[in-house]
């Protein structure tokens, strides 16, 4: 989707607009980027507070996507890019991220999602670091398609990245808040309550 939108805007040469145009902060994918990002921060932060034996993890997390969204909609974003090697400098952040939603979903049937996920924020990490000399380095410039595709693809697998970690750590949470509040009553047997003593 990101990609068409891109190349639809690209091909409307003089008359772009900027809602469309993924090189820009103020299109479509940047602000679902940014969104995604705020709405997993709070769900985060909010499991953070309601469940105490994994505190740590959720506050972690919650903090890491809290300062990517503050980084995405600020201008900081575009100065980082700009420095040679300002793209490694979200490593470690990310490297910490991998850890905790990992842990999060250890066990569970989102596992899988979160691996799903995590490969999409990889490649697209791996396209915005390496993309743009390969793409020169094949002759074409900013004002070609295939540059253009190259960002497509960037913001592209960026998005689904963040909206399915987000999915998946939201499916975590729930699974861990029905299990908390059932088990203090439906512990016994079969999952029925225990009979009453006389």
């Amino acid at each position: 989707m990101v990609v068409v939108t891109n190349l639809v805007d690209f091909e409307a040469d003089e008359e772009r607009i900027g809602l469309l145009n993924a090189n820009l902060a103020s299109s479509w994918s940047h602000r679902a980027t940014a969104g995604a990002l705020l709405l997993g921060g709070g769900l985060a932060a909010f499991r953070a507070w309601h469940a105490p034996r994994r505190r740590r993890w959720w506050g972690a997390t919650a903090a890491a996507l809290v300062f990517l969204f503050v980084v995405e909609v600020s201008p900081a974003h575009v100065q980082v890019d700009r420095l040679s090697y300002g793209k490694l400098i979200y490593v470690p952040l990310l490297a910490c991220l991998v850890v905790c939603v990992l842990r999060l979903v250890e066990g569970s049937e989102q596992v899988t999602e979160m691996r799903v996920a995590l490969a999409a924020l990889a490649g697209s990490y791996a396209i915005h670091v390496l993309g743009p000399d390969a793409v020169r380095a094949l002759g074409w410039g900013t004002d070609s398609w295939a540059y253009q595709v190259k960002v497509g693809l960037k913001e592209g697998t960026e998005l689904s990245g963040w909206l399915l970690l987000v999915l998946a750590l939201w499916r975590s949470g729930q699974r861990h808040g029905v299990s908390r509040r059932l088990s203090p009553r439906l512990r016994h047997g079969n999952g029925r309550p225990a009979a009453r003593q006389t």
